[in-house]
């Protein structure tokens, strides 16, 4: 057998897999910048569909009747221009597509045996990145005219002579030729004369015809007898087992190498050796192979690697993909939201079946497996399977054409990549959270190519990740085609984008995901995950949680995570039995987390979870789970002696994740929140054996209601001792321990840097003693003491005080110390204490609310209006006995310099407040200039209700003379009109207030309005609520009083008659309060403003409706029916149709709609001015709209 060989070949044969998977990206060689790659499709029409912290690519595809978008051939890298300048060592004559690179012109030569992908990269390529689909096409029909291979069946008699192939260069070039055994259907197998140019393989009936065509094969000495190869079918796909149809490349006994996609060996352990060649013709859409079967596995692997090596010579030729399979592939990827034309790429791979040996040996077990091929199509999410659609007949219908399948897998559930260093055949392995793996078996001529792609999408949608999380076995030639890490300027992270990828891959909605960032407080920025968007049900699933988790883990941009008050209950205790891919083993540095591997694999997924978050980030220092485990999961049980069973304790988890860790110091967090978590033995146990060890270095462990009872209390104390130089906070508030003044001042005194105690809701033994000694108190420099809830002595109330009077304290800035049964001498000695100098201001936020003010409230009075009162007070749910004592306060206020911040909500008062009071409550309003937010809202409960009364509408007018008030609440005081139309009046002459928060008012439609055209004069005001709870009271009136009044009396009679002439004058009243209250904006209303969808004309039950009524906003409201005096109200016919209540409905939308439109409009506005940016002043509003009232103070015509 002549053999054409390289003698390279035997050196690449030797080459073996990589079985670590390749070296970490940011070693990895830079690869050439144009290689052997994929399709790319071009651009279209881009709309964008908004997620929860990320945005898809919605791509809609052309019609049918539109031109379809082009297809280049190289895929435009995310960070670079679409067009790559190749290097210009680079071969002009061939081409190759590439894989995205983030800076291709520094990446040095490959240094692969296998045919160079940067030295053909820039051949052949099109004017234009995005080149024409009809020009590809017509370039694949040209390039076989210009072979001038014409018909070299050898059946056919008419084959070209070797003068006709001088000039066609490379394709006389034999590269191999023998008398092969061939299948090409399911009965055709014949014995033929193989002749393998570096263009096409060519099948002749003897070595005598093929003899005649090339020089380089000489002609047989003789007739000798041949020895026979055995017999196989072809393999191809079930639905194309005629491999050899009229529009197949083959039928003129020729295979173009550019159509071949994939060469395969077919070994499973049968006596015999076969290797399969798959080709497609994509102009037809037809999917063909053959089958070449030899006696010895050395011919086998001959002819292997040649047509491998001539395959890939070729692979920049390959076909372009036909018009309709770019429209099927478009429109595939577009139903996935998965399609962006600069992060696409197309492979043509040949799907097949794993072929298990079995007992038999029959050649006819291969025809069992069934192939196919199909489009590999590396999305943005997602890996697609697109079967190849054949070109449309004349005769046959569109609607009849079979609807091609499709399967995806998310990128990022990739879990191993397998890369066959004989062959082209690859095994790609994908397995979601809590499901069994699935691999796909595929052979394709660009599986390096493949590997190279998948390898980058990974990588793109984790850039935080330094390494690679799926396991790539492959030959060492695939390093070189790896590109380094693409670079991204994306703010924390690509967390986004990571984000959106774990979704899509797992399954669930990105959109549902809420989370927040936070720059404004300790160990910023802070990442807080929120619930969900669904009210309905706002509680995240497994798979959502293993989602967020996952694209937390490496990320370097947050100090704080927090998943406070979001419930991670259905983790807990869940175990995933398939696989352990995303197990935690080593932090970001590599380090090994020292835990043995079963240790690691046997906890439950929150723990898994958690671990990983805290072990991949250097920057993370603080976590909180506050309340996030309430309720226990399933627990297993532990068989005894006795054959009965006992639950086993799980514990939370998070103990177990964290504390370990911060044991073995391979985690920076240390500062832990477990409020609202009930921690158990086990967790106990975790905790100790961490606190125990100096070098943990806490900061802080939040232990707020953990149901710690004195023995864990005790155990916790003790232990925590060692961590006497670091801890910074204490939070002990809530649990069922009782403490010992005396042991428990002792034990507090170990510390000496702790800047946070929060001792609120905690239970003391009895004694005189203080809770804590005010020398305790001063060994620290505190800037947070919070005794909320805590009953305090007389001896805790002096040490406070003895404490805020000395200078050590200055650093202290929150000091809560509501509902602690202090009277009003003992709040006083705390003010004077904290300023007893009176040089300055205190700058000190203390809260005195729920505390008993009436013995000793002069004392307080007093200390206030002297200046004692630190920059914040909080006095809510104060309970005044008489109204002058209320008023007493207000006074001191009134003359106090140094409060800048007050909050008397939720005030009780003996009744609604005297005219002296209200008078003084105008005074603190009008004359005091310090305070520049205040909180005056009420309560309005089941349990209780305080409110000021009338009265509060004439305090409000002192508003007009504040010139330093800048936010303003007076919530819940049922201001109603009259209140509204105060403070409208108000906001014409007040230009320093910035917010006036004044909802829960029962403010109407009328009071809106006044206050929207208060805004006409007013720029300074940027934030005033809508009102929505008098809009939904609105609604509910007008369909209660419609439906009231469909239903008639049940007898006439005469009290009964007397009844209904009573209601129906009650209605007649509440009608024509409605339509007082909304008659400015609708006595001549005309729709004008944008966004509105239901100004359409009416329908029938509307204009039945209309003709009843008597004016826009009254329609539904009010009836006018033709009766005699005599008849009773209640009689007559008064009946309401669904159609009339939901006219009406809508009728009060439009109204309510209009003044939130204008409101917005100015809110944005005054914005505008507060922040510098030019807008227009005048807000073009309907004329009728414009307030007359107005005209004399703003200057603008009506």
């Amino acid at each position: 057998m002549a053999k054409a060989q390289d003698p390279q070949q035997q050196a690449q044969q030797q080459r073996q897999g990589n079985p670590k998977g390749g070296a970490p990206r940011s070693q990895r060689k830079q690869r050439p910048a144009s290689s052997a790659g994929p399709f790319i499709p071009s651009t279209t029409p881009v709309r964008e569909k908004a997620f929860a912290g990320s945005t898809f690519q919605h791509i809609s595809p052309a019609p049918s009747s539109l031109p379809l978008p082009r297809f280049p051939r190289d895929p435009v890298p995310l960070d670079q221009p679409p067009a790559v300048t190749s290097p210009p060592e680079q071969n002009p004559t061939s081409t190759r597509p590439s894989i995205p690179q983030p800076n291709p012109t520094s990446s040095p030569p490959s240094r692969s045996r296998r045919p160079s992908l940067s030295a053909r990269a820039a051949s052949r390529r099109p004017p234009s990145v995005f080149g024409s689909l009809r020009q590809s096409v017509r370039s694949s029909c040209d390039d076989l005219r210009g072979d001038n291979l014409d018909h070299l069946y050898a059946a056919s008699g008419n084959v070209p002579g070797e003068a006709e192939m001088e000039h066609q260069g490379a394709a006389r070039t034999v590269l191999l030729h023998d008398e092969v055994q061939t299948s090409a259907g399911m009965f055709r197998k014949k014995r033929e004369y193989l002749v393998l140019t570096e263009t096409h393989l060519l099948r002749y009936k003897s070595q005598a015809k093929a003899a005649d065509t090339f020089k380089s094969i000489p002609f047989p000495i003789g007739r000798s007898a041949t020895v026979k190869h055995g017999s196989m079918p072809s393999v191809g796909s079930a639905s194309d087992l005629q491999t050899m149809s009229d529009s197949s490349g083959d039928k003129d006994g020729r295979v173009p190498l550019r159509q071949v996609v994939a060469v395969t060996r077919l070994d499973d352990g049968k006596p015999y050796f076969a290797v399969e060649l798959s080709y497609l013709d994509d102009e037809s859409g037809q999917a063909s192979s053959m089958a070449l079967q030899f006696n010895q596995p050395d011919e086998r692997d001959v002819w292997l690697r040649t047509l491998r090596r001539a395959v890939k010579d070729r692979l920049p030729d390959a076909a372009a993909l036909t018009t309709c399979n770019i429209e099927n592939a478009a429109r595939m990827l577009e139903r996935e939201n998965d399609y962006d034309p600069a992060n696409c790429a197309f492979f043509r791979v040949v799907q097949r079946q794993s072929a298990k040996s079995s007992g038999r040996s029959s050649t006819d077990d291969l025809a069992k497996v069934t192939s196919a091929v199909c489009y590999l199509v590396v999305g943005v999410h997602k890996v697609h399977l697109v079967r190849v659609v054949k070109a449309p007949l004349r005769s046959t219908s569109p609607s009849r054409a079979p609807h091609p399948s499709h399967a995806s897998y998310g990128i990022l559930t990739l879990t191993g990549a397998l890369i066959s260093g004989h062959d082209d055949s690859l095994e790609l392995t994908f397995r979601a959270p809590l499901q069994r793996p699935k691999r796909l078996y595929l052979a394709s001529s660009a599986s390096h190519e493949i590997a190279a792609r998948l390898d980058w999408a990974e990588s793109y949608l984790r850039p935080e990740c330094g390494q690679r999380l799926f396991r790539l076995v492959a030959p060492p030639e695939v390093e070189d085609f790896l590109p380094t890490a693409p670079q991204s300027d994306e703010e924390h992270g690509c967390l986004d984008r990571t984000l959106t990828a774990f979704c899509v891959a797992y399954g669930v909605n990105p959109a549902q995901v809420r989370y927040m960032i936070e720059y404004h407080c300790e160990d910023a920025p802070r990442f807080e995950l929120l619930p969900r968007v669904d009210a309905r049900k706002p509680d995240y699933g497994p798979v959502e949680l293993m989602a967020i988790m996952r694209a937390l883990r490496y990320n370097e941009s947050f100090s704080t995570i927090s998943f406070a008050g979001v419930s991670l209950d259905s983790l807990n205790g869940l175990h995933d039995m398939y696989g352990q891919e995303h197990v935690c083993t080593r932090t970001k540095q590599g380090t090994p987390i020292p835990l043995s591997m079963q240790e690691l694999s046997r906890s439950c997924l929150l723990v898994q979870e958690v671990r990983a978050l805290a072990a991949t980030s250097k920057k993370l220092r603080r976590m909180d789970f506050s309340q996030c485990i309430t309720a226990k999961s399933s627990p297993a049980v532990d068989a005894v002696d006795d054959d009965t069973t006992r639950p086993k304790d799980i514990g939370c988890g998070i103990v177990e994740a964290l504390f370990p860790l911060c044991k073995h110091q391979t985690t920076n967090v240390d500062w832990i929140c477990l409020n609202g978590i009930d921690l158990s033995d086990t967790d106990l146990d975790y905790l100790v054996g961490a606190a125990v060890e100096k070098s943990c270095h806490f900061r802080a462990i939040e232990l707020n209601r953990c149901g710690l009872n004195d023995r864990s209390m005790g155990l916790i104390l003790d232990a925590l001792r060692a961590q006497d130089n670091t801890l910074e906070a204490l939070e002990l508030a809530g649990n069922t321990a009782r403490f010992n003044p005396v042991t428990f001042d002792g034990q507090l005194g170990m510390f000496g840097f702790i800047r946070k105690l929060n001792l609120s809701y905690v239970s003391r033994t009895s004694g005189n003693e203080p809770l804590i000694q005010a020398e305790t108190l001063l060994i620290w420099r505190l800037q947070e003491l919070r005794l909320s809830g805590t009953t305090l002595n007389e001896a805790t109330t002096d040490a406070v005080a003895t404490f805020l009077a000395h200078p050590q304290s200055s650093s202290l800035q929150e000091l809560y110390v509501d509902n602690t049964s202090l009277t009003g001498n003992g709040i006083a000695t705390m003010l004077r204490s904290m300023c007893g100098d009176a040089h300055g201001e205190r700058f000190l936020h203390l809260d005195i609310s729920q505390n008993s003010l009436a013995k000793g409230l002069e004392a307080v009075a007093q200390a206030i209006a002297e200046g004692m009162a630190p920059t914040h007070l909080t006095m809510r749910a104060i309970e005044y006995r008489e109204d002058s004592q209320f008023r007493k306060i207000l006074v001191a206020l009134a003359q106090n310099k140094t409060i800048r911040y007050i909050d008397m909500s939720q005030t009780a008062l003996p009744g609604d407040a005297s005219e002296e009071t209200s008078r003084a409550l105008e005074r603190l309003l009008a004359e005091n200039e310090t305070i520049t937010e205040m909180d005056l809202s009420g309560e309005d409960s089941r349990l209780a209700t305080s409110k000021f009364g009338p009265g509060i509408n004439q305090a409000l007018m002192g508003l007009k003379h504040n010139k330093s008030l800048q936010i303003f609440r007076i919530e819940k005081q049922k201001l109603g009109l009259q209140g509204a139309s105060t403070l409208a009046e108000v906001l014409k002459e007040n230009t320093h207030l910035r917010e006036l928060h004044c909802a829960n008012n029962e403010i109407p439609l009328q009071g809106l309005t006044d206050l929207v055209n208060s805004l006409v004069a007013n720029t300074s005001l940027c934030y005033l609520p809508t009102m929505d709870d008098g809009r939904a009271a609105a609604f509910k009136s007008a369909e209660m009083t419609m439906r009231g009044a469909e239903s008639p009396p049940a007898s006439p009679t005469p009290r009964s008659s007397m009844n209904g002439s009573l209601g129906g004058s009650v209605m007649r009243r509440g009608f024509a309060s409605v339509r007082r209250t909304a008659s400015r904006t609708t006595s001549a209303y005309t729709p004008s403003f944008p966004a509105l969808p239901s100004y359409r004309s009416p329908s029938n039950s509307s204009g039945r409706l209309q003709r009843r009524l008597s004016s826009p906003l009254t329609r539904g409201l009010t009836t006018k029916s033709r009766q005699t005096p005599s008849t009773p109200v209640s009689a007559s016919a008064m009946s309401f149709t669904v159609q009339d209540i939901q006219t009406t409905h809508r009728l009060l939308s439009e109204q309510w709609d209009r003044q939130i439109f204008r409101l917005g409009r100015y809110l944005e506005r005054n914005w505008c001015v507060m922040n510098g940016v030019e807008v227009e002043m005048m807000i073009e509003d309907e004329k009728f709209e414009r307030p007359t009232s107005l005209l004399d103070c703003d200057g603008y015509p009506p």
